[in-house]
């Protein structure tokens, strides 16, 4: 008979992880909550992964993807994704999403020819960590690949009916809701596209896939939000487009402090100057710089060394090495001072911005 646990979330899930573990080296299916009813996760080696998979797929018309973590997973295949699509699968998990990537892979040993016919559908492969709480422990956890699939199921008792099999062990968390299913991105060699329109909203696919650009300064007030803004200028009006339209050409601009508190506004003179450049700073509210900003950031832009030592020293080892915006050269603080000398600040902020644009955009 199939076992069936309790998901608590109060509760170490040590003991959980240990038992998915062991049931998937087993070759047995292991039952877990997910984002659109429960999905099933396969060892692709395991003796009984063909008729699982043939089971579920009875069940309901669904592709099995690959349990994936990190942008890596896919290249362990040999399959190469685009950047946008390289920074979902660094950003998005876990999440209602669904990674499809294009081409042949390099299968693993021990897979059969039926569990890779049922994983490469239309010359794709997908890729998925479905968003709860348990996928936070397992997935580390696992020996990789694993195979998951979305059952589409509210029960985790249907699922096990469906797979028939008592060596299978559940983990409920009671009946979940099968009204929605992930957002499903593809990949191409021309770019990422959303596929079908899902749990997880476009402008958050946009967001995830973005380049972050971090601006640092010291109370995210004066400096920082002026390079925010001029460099949302500076973008928008190289890609024709407006400011609010940068999410969906794979540009999202932030900026924070390092000694900032959260929700104060820019400086007054910071507003005036910005606007004289067409920048509009009036909604701004500074941030503190954390480890998850700084980790998802592609490019982190200090305005002094002092700024780029402390994010060094602060978090080691997160995010991209921190860089000058004047190269070379601090940022003079303007923070006390009138307007003209804000003003002075943005003209060298925009002279240097230029520097950076072949980089973020191309000559």
């Amino acid at each position: 008979m199939p076992t069936v646990l309790d998901w608590n979330p109060t509760v170490d899930p040590s003991e959980l992880v240990r038992t998915t573990r062991e049931t998937i080296a087993a070759g047995s299916a292991v039952v877990l909550p997910g984002d659109s009813g429960y999905v099933a996760l396969i060892n692709p080696v395991g003796p009984n992964a063909a008729n699982q998979l043939a089971a579920l797929a009875n069940a309901r018309e669904t592709v099995p993807a690959i349990l994936a973590w990190g942008p890596d997973d896919p290249a362990g295949l040999g399959l190469k994704l685009s950047v946008g699509c390289q920074r979902l699968l660094s950003r998005g998990w876990p999440s209602p999403l669904i990674v499809e990537a294009q081409g042949q892979p390099d299968w693993p040993a021990g897979w059969s020819t039926e569990v890779r016919r049922r994983v490469w559908k239309g010359e794709r492969v997908r890729f998925r960590c479905p968003e709860h709480p348990l996928f936070d422990a397992i997935t580390p956890e696992l020996e990789m690949p694993t195979l998951v699939v979305d059952t589409f199921l509210p029960t985790a008792e249907e699922v096990l009916d469906t797979l028939d099999d008592p060596a299978t062990v559940a983990i409920s968390s009671g009946r979940l809701s099968t009204e929605e299913r992930p957002t499903v991105v593809t990949d191409s060699i021309s770019g990422w596209k959303i596929q079908e329109r899902g749990l997880l909203p476009t402008e958050e696919v946009e967001k995830l896939a973005s380049r972050i650009i971090l601006f640092v300064c010291t109370g995210n007030t004066c400096r920082s939000p002026l390079a925010e803004g001029l460099a949302k200028k500076k973008l928008a009006d190289r890609l024709a487009c407006e400011v609010d339209d940068l999410p969906s050409r794979g540009f999202w601009v932030v900026s924070a402090g390092v000694s900032a508190s959260s929700g104060s506004p820019a400086a007054s003179e910071s507003i005036a100057a910005a606007a004289e450049f067409g920048s509009d700073l009036s909604r701004h509210e500074s941030r503190p710089v954390n480890p998850q900003l700084l980790a998802a950031a592609d490019d982190a832009i200090a305005m002094t060394r002092s700024h780029a030592h402390i994010l060094s020293s602060r978090f080691p080892g997160i995010g991209p090495e921190p860089i000058l915006l004047c190269g070379d050269e601090d940022l003079d603080d303007p923070i006390g001072a009138g307007l003209g000398v804000y003003r002075d600040c943005a003209r060298t902020i925009m002279l240097h911005l230029e520097r950076f644009l072949p980089a973020w955009v191309g000559s």
